[in-house]
């Protein structure tokens, strides 16, 4: 898990230091960051709240993704997306190593996954378990294929989903477009913006491809587990004829 990212702007001598804790299942710890009274229109639950949240402003007063935004990108909002920086990652029990030449778009996206998916999401959390094994900074390839483990084993008879993991396509498109509505209302720059749009991107590619993508994931499965079934009756064929 991400102990701590360092962002270091080339040049101008400032380095951003965003410390994180997690649980031993994946899930973000997060403490308060408004005090009563103080939070923002952009962060408050009922500003653009998803159709499918569950959280009531009673007992969850902020929406959890922006929450995690204001936390830790908030001083990047008047930031461009084009920018690019070195990123510094230190994780429990490994090596610290560094990206460089890193967009603050795929800063803003990395943080944005986060919160979506191992935070207090109702809508990210039901597909949480597949994200917590991506890397920090993962690829469009690794989070395409978290989202295809993640749908791998609903798949009706017909090809498509079960009904709810249908409805989940829709919520996840729901949830980015809604950060994407609050974080308009922050900053000058696009940084926030853009790096929602990474994620949303890729959910919606992932709803043009998801039977196929599932159809050859589970294909794949099936012949794996095949191999290892096969396997040692091979070796006690190989055994016998060298007896």
């Amino acid at each position: 898990m991400i102990e701590t990212i360092k962002i270091h702007f080339p040049g101008e001598h400032d380095v951003r230091r965003w410390d994180f804790s997690f649980s031993a299942q994946g899930t973000m710890r997060l403490p308060q960051v408004f005090k009563k009274g103080g939070i923002p229109e952009w962060v408050k639950l009922e500003t653009y709240q998803c159709p499918a949240c569950t959280l009531k402003p009673e007992s969850s007063p902020v929406c959890p993704v922006a929450q995690v935004m204001a936390k830790y990108a908030y001083d990047l909002a008047d930031r461009q997306s084009h920018e690019t920086v070195n990123v510094e990652i230190i994780q429990k029990d490994s090596e610290p190593f560094m990206i460089n030449n890193v967009s603050l778009q795929r800063v803003v996206g990395e943080l944005v996954r986060l919160g979506a998916f191992q935070y207090e999401c109702p809508v990210g959390r039901k597909i949480k378990q597949p994200m917590t094994e991506l890397p920090p900074f993962p690829s469009s390839e690794e989070i395409l294929s978290a989202f295809t483990r993640a749908f791998a084993d609903h798949q009706s008879d017909e090809g498509g989903f079960e009904k709810e993991h249908t409805q989940l396509l829709e919520d996840l498109h729901d949830l980015f477009g809604n950060i994407t509505l609050r974080l308009d209302q922050v900053g000058q720059g696009d940084a926030h913006l853009n790096g929602v749009v990474i994620l949303h991107s890729l959910s919606m590619l992932f709803s043009l491809s998801a039977p196929e993508l599932v159809r050859k994931f589970n294909q794949e499965k099936q012949n794996n587990q095949e191999e290892r079934q096969d396997a040692p009756a091979d070796n006690e064929e190989e055994k016998e004829q060298t007896e």
